[in-house]
Formats: C-alpha cells, structure tokens, sequence
C-alpha cells in the first residue's frame, strides 16, 4: 500500500490521520484499519499528544471499505472467504478498540460521505464535526453483509435501539441535520467553516487538563456497561488521581486569581 494513502502526522499537540484516497471517495484498503490502529497505538501512551483528528482527503470522508477488494472473494470457495473475512476483520477491528481506549479524545471531521466503515469511525470517535454538505450511510446490508466495525455496538450507544436499526436494516442516506438530531454529530456547519471550526475545536481540548479528560472519556465509555456502585469506587480513585496532578494546582490557583 502507497504511504500517501494514510498520512499520519504529530502537529504539536494534535495527531492528524488523513485517508489519502479521493477518487474512491476514501474507500479504505483492508490493510488500512489496521495500519490506522498501529498508528493511534503508537501515541496512546505519548504525553506530548493531547487529541486525535480523522478526517478524509478531498471532497469525502470515507466511503469505508473498498468494494473492489470484496469483488476479489468472489471466485474463493465459502470456506476460503469466511477465513479471509473473518482474519481481515480481526485485524481491522482492532482501530476500534484502541479508539476507545486511549485517553486522547478522538475527533471526526466529516465532508461528503460517510459511510460503512467510514460511518463506524464517526460513530466511534468521542466527538464529531459534519460539514453541511455531509451525508451518511450503512452501507452493509447493501452488500449482503452485518455493521462491522462495531458500527452496531456504537450506533446502540450514540442514538439508541429504534434509529439504530432503522439505519442498519433500511440503507437509507441521511443527511447532517438528521445525524445532528439523532446524536451521532455534535456540530453541523458551513462547509466553508468546517476546517476552521474544527481547528478550534482541536485547540480548545488540547488546552484541557489532560489526566482529567482521559479519566473522563474512560469512566463515560464504560457507564453503560457497569453498576453505580463498581462507577461510583472509580469515581473516587480518579478524584484522587486528577488531585494529585500538577494540572489540579496550577489551574486551581489560576480560577482563584481571576477572581480576585
């Protein structure tokens, strides 16, 4: 695979991961989920880095997998392509689980298409900007195929059972003011804002205290899954942990001055 098909880039406090293949609407080679994955698990542990940007090059996001390589499983035996599907998909699901765990928010900036896999990374990334020209789609069932990349797990979460499967079973494109009023996009604005907008947004949680937005998005992450009480005993071990930070001081002391 050519490197310029998936940039990733250290800008300061910012990690860019750019899907360099526009004129298949970003469609991602097998290949490249894991490549995406070994990229972010490189800096899960980086201090330096404060935030995660995944965005598409051109006029799209991404148009998720790449429906040429599916064609390729065409003439394989049934039990050769169920092999081949389910290694690729081992791999590949790996990105969604590190985009889960690392502390770094994840952010998608969205233009044009989003759709398969490319709606997953929307649906999976802790928030996301869409650009009013976006659009938005599961793309599997047209293909004869389940929502992978935890597409189902993390559309239950973002919008709820019913919108989830109406998505899933029907196929149907939505645009970015349905995604808005779903749940999936947090901010939709002017295509000709968008990069800007979110360069913003980048810098506003960059500025954040990093240990007590990393505690944040775990403890949010796995709310649903886990009793009150298993939440509230790690509540109290986070407090004591963010406390203990340099962050809680110096920030502490600067509030108090600018009260004065």
């Amino acid at each position: 695979m050519s490197e310029s098909e998936l940039s990733f880039v250290i800008d300061g406090p910012i990690a860019r991961a750019t899907i360099n293949r526009p004129h298949v609407m970003n469609a991602m080679k097998n290949g490249m989920w894991e490549e995406l994955g070994d990229h972010l698990r490189g800096i899960e542990f980086d201090r330096d880095v404060r935030v995660v940007l995944i965005t598409g090059a051109g006029d799209n996001f991404c148009a998720g997998g790449d429906v040429k390589e599916f064609s390729t499983t065409l003439g394989m035996g049934d039990l050769e392509r169920t092999n081949h599907w389910m290694t690729s998909g081992d791999k590949g699901n790996q990105l969604f689980a590190i985009i889960e765990r690392i502390p770094q928010p994840v952010v998608t900036r969205v233009r044009g298409m989003a759709a398969g896999g490319g709606l997953a990374m929307v649906a999976a990334a802790d928030l996301a900007i869409a650009s009013e020209r976006s659009r938005f789609l599961a793309a599997q069932i047209r293909v004869g195929v389940i929502p992978d990349s935890a597409l189902s797990y993390n559309l239950v979460r973002n919008i709820g059972p019913k919108r989830a499967k109406q998505i899933a079973y029907l196929g149907d494109i939505f645009g970015p003011e349905d995604a808005l009023d779903f749940g999936l996009v947090n901010w939709v604005v002017p295509d000709d804002e968008l990069d800007a907008r979110t360069e913003a947004l980048l810098a506003r949680i960059a500025d954040l205290p990093q240990e007590a937005l990393g505690r944040t998005k775990r403890a949010m992450n796995v709310a649903h899954r886990i009793s009150i009480s298993d939440h509230l005993a790690q509540e109290s071990i986070d407090i004591g942990a963010v406390v203990a930070h340099p962050d809680y001081a110096a920030r502490v002391t600067a509030f108090m001055e600018r009260s004065r």
